[in-house]
Formats: C-alpha cells, structure tokens, sequence
C-alpha cells in the first residue's frame, strides 16, 4: 500500500520560457519562492550564470530573515567574469557561510578544466521541491548589454524548468548541491555520488561527471523501423551527429529544432543529418535569443521516454562539467515536451520579428 504523504507522481508543474511567453517568467517563479520561503526554511540552489541582482537581493534577505541558504555559483563562466557583479554583492553578505563559488581553474589546465554547468533551485517550503532544467538567472535589468548580448537574454530566450517533487529525487538533489558546496563546486567523476543512480517510480537521476557517460544514445542506438524521436537541441557534436545519423539510416523518424548558431550546431552536421533522413529546422529568433530549452523524447515500441537538464550533450558537458540528467516515463511531462516541440517547430518554419 503506498504512503499517502507520499507525491503520487515525481514530477510537478512545467514551466516554459520563451519569445512567446512573458518575458522574465522563470526568474519570477524563483523569486516568488524565495521571497514566500520562512525563517527556518531552506533554500538550496547551483546555477552557472548568475547576473539577476534582484535574485541575488532576495536570497540574502531570505538569509537575513532565518532562512539557511546553500548557494553554489561559477566563478568562471563560459563567457568570463559576466558573474561578478552578482558575486560581488553575494561575497558582501556571504549568505551567513552559505556562499560556495567554484575557483577557476590555473591557466595550464584551464581548457581542460570543467564548469559548474547543472542548474538545480530547491525549496522547503511550502512543501519539498526542486525546479531543474536548463534556466540561469542570466537577465534582469541590471546587466550590461553587452554581456547579455554575448550570451543571450536569457529571461526571453527559450527555457525550461521542471518541478521535481519525488521525495527521494529532492532529497538527493538537495543533499547533491551541500555537497558542492562542501567541495568547492566540483564533485570527482569517481565519487560514488554522482555514479550512483538515484530512482523514484517513473524518474531518475543521472550526475556529472562520472564513468558512465553514455545514458541517451544507447536508448536512441535501440531505437528501430517506425519508433521516433523528438529534440529540441542547442548544440551537436559529431559523437551526437554520429547516433543520430545511424538512427536516421535504420529508419526511426528523428525530428529536431536546433539552436541558429553556427558555432553550436555546425552546418555539415545539418547536411550528414539531413541526407540520413533527419528532419531538421535551425530556430531563428529575433536578436540572436539562444534556444535553451534541451529535452530529449523517444517512442520505442509505444514505451515513451523522456531526458532534460542542464546536460547539452557536447563533449564537455559528457566529460568535464557537473551537470545533471533527469529520465522519466512521467506521461503528462512527456505530452507537455511534445506539445512544446510542436510549438518551436512551427516557430521555426517562421521567419523572426525583423528577419536576419
């Protein structure tokens, strides 16, 4: 007999960012539970990007009033030092030793050197979750222009935050992220930590870095004549391009909308893609907006499954970064992922406000 204070499913609401959506819509369901989050309570968040100072504002007032706030931030970027007006203001208060920043790496190893790149935002109250996915809070009125131009406005771009209510899952989430800051931002590939599974019901755990890399492509390298696949996609690699081609070539019906940059999505992978039978369209938003939102949705046999996070897939986030991975067979999560690729699909058939 199940335990009745138990979630009956893993997974809770979806929340999607976007050009058509209110702009600023993730930030505000983060500053919300901050801001509704009591003394005694705790909040325990990692992000790479964090440029928000209102965000930044929030927690320290929620440390301030009796809240036990764990932060794990990145001291090094992708693009370098956009964190450090943000950093400053944390460094002032410190989060009552609640403030963990991962170094940067010495400049010998620098290239081979990881990133804190998962992005988890948990809540005590009012009831045990946490929302991952793909969203930094990387906007806000107070950032430089020219560093959001670099990475893109992430308030406006496509997003995508889960709430993960399985008590297991946000147990572990939480207890994953005090462990960062126990460790300065990184956990070894070789802990048992992150090479442990971690199942509820219909959803798993899946850490970065570990020595089972490979958790997608075996599925989709299973996937056969009539089975399917749908992706939203900010970069490819040729190890990522390799598995798809072959899916393409056995006949499963992959469809993918992938990130306009060049950089991140190379032309000649488009071109091997499409000529394995990939369907495929590059999303072209208006002022170079980055597509964020990464999900992976796979039919096998009528069996549906799903994958999201801050994992991208390249070769770094496989190798070298913390990152997480979230499975699940959830069906109204999945019915929502598809749905959503329909609507950046048929975004993606358009031209963008002003065209480029």
């Amino acid at each position: 007999m199940s335990d009745p204070g138990l979630p009956r499913h893993t997974i809770g609401d979806t929340f999607l960012g976007g050009p058509d959506r209110v702009a600023g819509t993730l930030r505000a369901q983060l500053l919300q539970r901050v801001r509704e989050t009591p003394a005694g309570g705790a909040i325990d968040w990692a992000t790479c990007y964090f440029l928000d100072t209102e965000l930044a504002q929030a927690l320290i007032d929620a440390s301030g009033r009796g809240v036990d706030v764990t932060l794990v931030v990145e001291g090094d970027p992708g693009a370098a030092h956009a964190n450090d007006p943000v950093l400053a203001l944390l460094r002032a208060d410190g989060l009552r030793d609640g403030l963990t920043i991962r170094p940067r790496a010495p400049r010998p190893v620098r290239a081979l050197a990881g990133r804190l790149h998962l992005k988890i935002y948990a809540f005590s109250h009012p009831s045990p979750v946490a929302l991952v996915g793909s969203f930094d809070p990387a906007g806000g009125p107070d950032v430089d222009p020219a560093v959001l131009k670099a990475i893109g406005d992430r308030d406006r771009a496509h997003n995508l935050l889960v709430a993960i209510e399985g008590t297991r899952l946000v147990e572990r989430l939480v207890r994953h992220v005090r462990l960062l800051g126990r460790r300065r931002g990184a956990i070894g590939r070789l802990s048992i930590e992150n090479n442990r599974v971690v199942r509820e019901r219909e959803t798993a755990l899946y850490f970065y870095p570990r020595l089972r890399t490979r958790i997608v492509e075996p599925v989709v390298a299973r996937l056969g004549q009539g089975d399917r696949l749908w992706a939203t996609v900010s970069h490819i690699g040729r190890a990522a391009a390799d598995v798809l081609v072959a899916a393409g070539r056995r006949g499963v019906r992959l469809e993918l909308v992938v990130d306009d940059s060049r950089r991140r999505v190379p032309a000649k992978a488009i071109v091997r893609m499409r000529r394995a039978g990939v369907g495929i369209r590059r999303l072209r938003l208006a002022d170079e907006l980055p597509m964020q939102a990464r999900f992976v949705v796979t039919d096998r046999a009528g069996v549906r499954t799903a994958w999201f996070g801050s994992h991208d897939f390249t070769r770094r986030a496989r190798l070298l970064n913390d990152e997480l991975l979230v499975e699940t067979h959830d069906p109204a999560l999945i019915a929502t992922l598809i749905a959503r690729f329909a609507d950046l699909a048929r975004a993606a058939d358009r031209p963008p406000p002003g065209g480029r």
